[in-house]
């Protein structure tokens, strides 16, 4: 189906390139915004040792609550899109900006958790609220490219931290680095509300949907087997995104002699890759179908995830994880660009984009987690099989999102019967 097969466009769908730029573009800040929150830990992360003696796991937790919250939400965050709209995302600024605040002005751990939470739940409006916003607002002819753009922020957002936080958090500490976070959400708000897009109501509904009606468009987003397939593809993208950022710092270390400093190196590489990775996906799918961009990113995914152990030196296995970074999200314009046409209805797009997103815990809890057991099991040093063992477990992820792919392919190509709802 074409993007928007299921969305009845009125007469404020956006024809014009610069205005459609201009919303993609809007968007993309708050995914970046998003970005930016997720990559805090890392650069914050030795003064909270020092100054609090929090431990590793502690440390670790302040990214899984951010997680948790970021996955649990999304649907909430959808069920919120098909009633107010993008305005939704105004309520998500405002919520990480105070997640923000809360941690800045703390100096106790439960309240650091406190603060990593509503942050999570802020970030967990950006895919449920923009996926649907660009599909209902945007005309067919702009989708694939808005879709590159917005996808830009994830990359965006990783290398700016990387860039500038650190300075940030030299200068003023983690308490800085938490409020300029801060700043920069309430910023990206005043941005969006200058979107008549934005700040409109859903236009396809006639009146605000009951909970009844939510809860029905739930129950059938969560039977539908191609919004499960996709599920599939994307739990595999999430493993490999965080297995290989959890693992390969240490594999060139213990295994190669790399100093541990390349993890800087190896994430910035990463985000660089994401932020190409994106646009180009988008092009390849709007020159050669969805089909075509989510089997060929899980295919390449899958082959440069298992020659990492068998690449020789540092290089090569770098450029291996590089390649699948930018591959993770070539495919991202692919599986939320096809979320529009595979629902009943125009307000289960939301819906059907938080289900998506909430998978990701699949992904990012159990990936790195069993990875770690496979290296317990069977080492870490030179001549041991844990890391060759942990890679090939992850190249599985993205086969059995390849196996989705190809049957979402086949459901797809088979005719519709019938009127579609909601046109």
């Amino acid at each position: 189906m074409d993007p928007g097969a299921n969305i009845d466009f009125g007469a404020s769908c956006i024809t014009n390139r610069w205005r459609a730029d201009k919303l993609a573009l809007s968007l993309m800040l708050f995914m970046s915004m998003v970005s930016i929150t997720m990559s805090l830990m890392p650069v914050v992360t030795t003064e909270l040792e020092n100054k609090f003696s929090l431990s590793g796991a502690q440390i670790g937790l302040l990214s899984s609550v951010f997680m948790l919250a970021w996955a649990l939400g999304a649907i909430p965050m959808g069920l919120a899109a098909a009633r107010w709209g993008g305005r939704t995302l105004i309520l998500g600024a405002c919520l990480l900006a105070v997640g923000s605040i809360l941690f800045a002005f703390s100096s106790s751990y439960p309240w650091f958790v406190a603060g990593r939470f509503l942050q999570g739940v802020g970030g967990a409006t950006v895919i449920p609220v923009s996926n649907p916003l660009l599909a209902q607002s945007i005309s067919p002819r702009f989708h694939a490219r808005c879709l590159g753009v917005f996808g830009l922020g994830h990359g965006l957002g990783v290398v700016a931290a990387l860039l500038i936080l650190p300075s940030v958090d030299k200068a003023g500490g983690y308490r800085a680095v938490f409020l300029v976070a801060a700043g920069i959400a309430l910023l990206i708000a005043l941005v969006g509300l200058a979107q008549k897009p934005v700040r409109a109501r859903p236009e396809h509904l006639e009146g605000k949907p009951t909970f009844r009606e939510l809860m029905r468009g739930v129950a059938a987003v969560a039977t539908n087997r191609k919004v499960l397939l996709l599920s599939v593809v994307n739990i595999g993208v999430m493993a490999i995104v965080v297995g290989l950022l959890a693992w390969t710092p240490s594999f060139l270390h213990d295994q190669r002699g790399a100093s541990l400093a390349v993890a800087a190196y190896l994430t910035a590489g990463i985000g660089l890759a994401q932020l190409i990775g994106n646009p180009v996906g988008a092009a390849a799918m709007a020159r050669w179908g969805k089909v075509f961009v989510l089997l060929g990113s899980l295919v390449l995914m899958m082959v440069v995830t298992a020659l990492v152990p068998a690449a020789p030196g540092f290089v090569l296995p770098f450029a291996c994880v590089t390649i699948a970074g930018f591959t993770t999200m070539a495919i991202f314009p692919a599986i939320f660009g096809s979320i529009p046409g595979i629902v009943a209805r125009p307000e289960q797009v939301g819906v059907a984009s938080g289900f998506v997103n909430l998978t990701n815990l699949a992904g990012t809890l159990f990936a790195p987690w069993l990875f770690g057991v496979l290296l317990d099991t069977y080492g870490t040093a030179t001549g041991r099989h844990g890391y060759l063992l942990g890679y090939l477990f992850l190249a599985l992820f993205p086969l059995l999102g390849t196996i989705a792919a190809v049957v979402y392919s086949v459901k797809t190509k088979k005719p519709v019967a019938g009127p579609v709802a909601g046109v």
